[in-house]
């Protein structure tokens, strides 16, 4: 039998507060061949069973008795950190709330991790519920396809080898995905992008390592060995009088090294060249902390000559406060946005704002995630200024991003 395939072996955690709800649902998956089905009336008993028992798929209310529902995703990668629950579950919703929210508890599924979510309003059918469980169990198939290794195990391995990586440079490199005028055309910036190649697990992607380097406190390190390379690639560019910038990501916490912006500028001028090459794109990955240390530190880096990005506008709660209290030269509206823009509203709504103000205080607005000419053609009619994403280009190693440059 395929894995995809509804089975006996695969547990099932279903997570509803009406008792007559419960059962019917219960009764479905029985149907549906599924003989490990645990029933339970909240997320909070929800997670205590995950930390105790790994289920395949979960299925729950978004609004349940004792624990909101809402909770679940933020909950489950506090074990899986934790190191409590060896990998995010797939999430599907059942409620009968409005299509809106039901697809916002999707988005908030995926962005903590979970390989899939859907959502289903009740009534659930059985057609519906057996549609939504193959795809789930499908995504669990790709993920160990692309991972064979225990998701605790990798991490291990990940968090083992990346500082040697970091330091030596070994497996380590730098590829740079254009941002593109939407009104001429050309190339007017870039994005510099780190890949890790491990001997054994292959190419880890930035969404695995990257973490690591924070909770190793190597963020710094992670920042000084894509600054290293992307200077090479700005003196080979500037030799040919190809003037464009290039961003380099930072935490919250690596910007706030009292010393960092010396050293940044030591390091451009070393390289001999003008410090507005240089743009430093402040990550949301990690909170603000320090608030005091890092505007010192953005303020500093921007009378020294450095362009400011700010990530992932809109996707973290402290989005409007860092913008409007720090000398931002550049904002980047978050790809989720962009993704659902054409068929959610809010989505619309938040990329339209956020170009609008962009607007008012005369910086420039960078949408992220660009996939299809339909995304141009809005963000273009929304007055957006440069967008970036793989409708765009796809990340190049130097040598293609300069001959991209060269004919754009």
């Amino acid at each position: 039998m395929p894995k995809t395939e509804p089975g006996g072996t695969r547990r099932i955690l279903l997570v509803e507060d009406h008792p007559v709800e419960r059962a019917y649902l219960q009764n479905v998956l029985l149907a549906l061949g599924f003989r490990r089905v645990a029933g339970l009336g909240s997320s909070i008993e929800a997670v205590t069973a995950l930390a105790r028992q790994f289920y395949d798929v979960v299925i729950s209310d978004i609004v349940t008795g004792e624990g909101d529902g809402t909770r679940l995703p933020n909950e489950l990668r506090r074990l899986v950190d934790a190191g409590r629950l060896k990998s995010m579950p797939p999430i599907i919703w059942i409620s009968s709330l409005s299509d809106e929210l039901l697809q916002s508890h999707v988005r908030l599924a995926l962005q903590a991790g979970c390989p899939s979510a859907q959502a289903l309003s009740k009534p659930v059918s059985r057609t519906a519920m057996q549609q939504a469980i193959k795809t789930a169990l499908r995504s669990l198939d790709e993920d160990d396809a692309e991972s064979p290794r225990p998701r605790s195990l990798r991490r291990d391995v990940i968090e083992a080898a990346l500082g040697h990586a970091l330091i030596t440079g070994q497996g380590m490199s730098v590829v740079l995905q254009p941002q593109m005028s939407l009104s001429t055309g050309r190339v007017l910036a870039a994005e510099a992008l780190s890949r890790w190649d491990h001997p054994e697990l292959g190419a880890i992607p930035a969404s695995d390592f990257v973490p690591a380097a924070h909770r190793l406190g190597l963020d710094r390190t992670l920042f000084c060995r894509v600054t290293d390379r992307v200077l090479e690639v700005l003196q080979r560019m500037h030799a040919e009088d190809i003037a464009v910038p290039i961003a380099i990501n930072a935490s919250a916490s690596t910007l706030c090294s009292r010393d960092l912006p010396g050293l940044l500028e030591q390091r451009v001028a070393q390289a001999g060249l003008p410090a507005r090459l240089v743009k430093v794109e402040l990550t949301e990955d990690e909170p603000v902390t320090d608030w005091l240390a890092l505007s010192s530190a953005l303020n500093l880096l921007r009378v020294r000559g450095f362009e400011l990005a700010m990530d992932d506008f809109g996707a973290g709660i402290a989005s409007m406060r860092l913008f409007s209290a720090m000398p931002f030269t550049e904002l980047k509206i978050d790809r989720d946005f962009i993704v659902h823009m054409h068929r959610e509203p809010a989505s619309r709504a938040v990329v339209a704002a956020a170009i609008e103000m962009g607007r008012v205080l005369g910086r420039r607005v960078v949408a992220e995630g660009v996939e299809h000419e339909r995304d141009v053609e809005l963000l273009r009619e929304l007055g957006c200024d440069m967008a970036q994403g793989y409708g765009i280009s796809v990340p190049l190693e130097a040598d293609a991003f300069i001959e991209f440059c060269r004919s754009h």
